[in-house]
């Protein structure tokens, strides 16, 4: 271990869980009629006691980041300074949908287990323990992680694609059950090949209670620039139910740390683009316009603890165009509606004092005012963190590397 200075609904969703053509689903033994139907679903109140997580409004107290040192992932406080760097043999890049802190950070050295995905054979999901690294499970052809803020509880998704289909399995455990339990639902899509991807846990005086997950595309390339998902589900632990919170015309982008508000990108046939925050507490619906310029559609949203504001990024033109012309923005908006910030990359990268920013977007809030970003510099050459204070504007860069995921008290 590398060590550093250290120091600091009242709403009923009543929607029937269908299967679409070509999509057969199975829940952990349980019979799922030919009509594909869940014949158990029946209502969801979103943030009630089943779906309410206990770490609502929880602060994060590090960031975990990949400097890209071909050595590890390192702790950063908040103020930007280094704590401790955690080996990852195999980890190839950090990201949040391949990381989880399994646990809380306490005061003192850094003991949290740090589970992460690496691609050496055979492809397994590892765990560091105070840079002790052993075998959780094995997981040929991931495709998403994620966990409960602060806790052990993780989900994680595989796929198995075949010439007319592809077949996903979704999992919940924690360091101790993940290595012994079967998937806990399991699809099989041949309509459109989406696969199951977690997106949150979901639970109750610690013990999980149900994952959060979307549809997203399994197989694509090109000049990709928002995840490209669909709708938002919840699967229920506490009584094997499946609920489709939001349909397919949600192009899912980002929820709440209290799983109260959900972001979506909208486009039609046309090309035509929107963007909306989803009150899923009083289901309501707030569509923001784009900017004329962002012919390229708006994703990657983050909301505040407190669900007062929502960050995303807005794009234009093409890195892959002949004399490429890509440009982007950042947003932050009311989640009631009304924009408070708008800045665009030209502008952020003037405060930040650098020429260019190939690319940018707002990976999470350190409080309530704060946003974090991450940048690509110059040419793709290096990448950083930086604030924006969303009370004043003000911009600041705080550390070199990409973004991971937080760490909670």
């Amino acid at each position: 271990m590398k060590k550093y200075l250290s120091f600091q609904i009242l709403l009923m969703l009543s929607l029937l869980m269908t299967a679409c053509n070509g999509i057969t689903i199975s829940f952990n033994d349980k019979t799922t009629p030919s009509d594909g139907t869940d014949q158990d679903a029946a209502y969801l109140q979103v943030g009630d006691s089943e779906t309410s997580g206990t770490t609502s409004h929880s602060f994060p107290k590090l960031i975990l980041v990949d400097t890209r040192d071909d050595y590890g992932l390192t702790f950063y406080n908040l103020q930007g300074q280094p704590i401790t760097e955690l080996k990852t043999p195999g980890i190839g890049y950090g990201s949040s949908g391949r990381v989880h802190i399994a646990g809380s950070i306490p005061e003192g050295p850094i003991m949290t287990p740090l589970v992460y995905h690496s691609f050496t054979n055979p492809e397994s999901l590892l765990v560091n323990i105070n840079d002790s690294i052993t075998t959780l499970v094995q997981t040929p052809t991931l495709y998403g992680l994620a966990g409960a803020p602060g806790q052990a509880h993780i989900a994680y998704s595989l796929y198995t694609p075949s010439h007319n289909t592809v077949h996903s399995d979704l999992f919940l455990g924690d360091l101790e059950t993940l290595p012994n339990i079967g998937p806990v639902y399991s699809l099989d899509n041949s309509d459109d090949f989406y696969v199951i991807n977690p997106v949150a846990v979901s639970t109750q005086a610690a013990v999980a209670t149900g994952v959060w997950y979307t549809f997203s595309a399994w197989g694509i390339g090109g000049d990709i620039i928002f995840p490209v998902n669909q709708g938002l589900y919840y699967f229920d632990m506490t009584n094997g139910n499946n609920y489709q919170i939001l349909d397919k015309n949600c192009k899912f982008q980002g929820l709440s740390q209290d799983f109260s508000f959900a972001a979506c990108q909208h486009y039609d046939s046309n090309g035509n683009y929107s963007y909306s925050v989803e009150n899923l507490s009083a289901s309501t619906s707030t569509t923001f316009a784009l900017d004329p310029s962002s012919d390229r559609g708006a994703g990657y949203g983050v909301f505040s603890q407190d669900g007062n504001y929502v960050a995303w990024m807005e794009a234009s033109g093409s890195h892959m165009a002949e004399v490429p012309n890509y440009h982007s923005h950042i947003r932050i908006a009311f989640t009631g509606g009304g924009i408070v910030y708008d800045q665009t990359d030209q502008a952020i990268a003037s405060a930040l004092g650098v020429s260019a920013l190939p690319s940018m977007l707002p990976v999470g809030w350190l409080d309530n005012q704060t946003l974090l970003i991450q940048v690509s510099i110059d040419d793709f050459g290096s990448s950083a963190l930086a604030t924006i204070d969303v009370t004043d504007g003000a911009v600041q860069k705080i550390i070199d590397g990409s973004f991971v995921t937080f760490a909670y008290p």
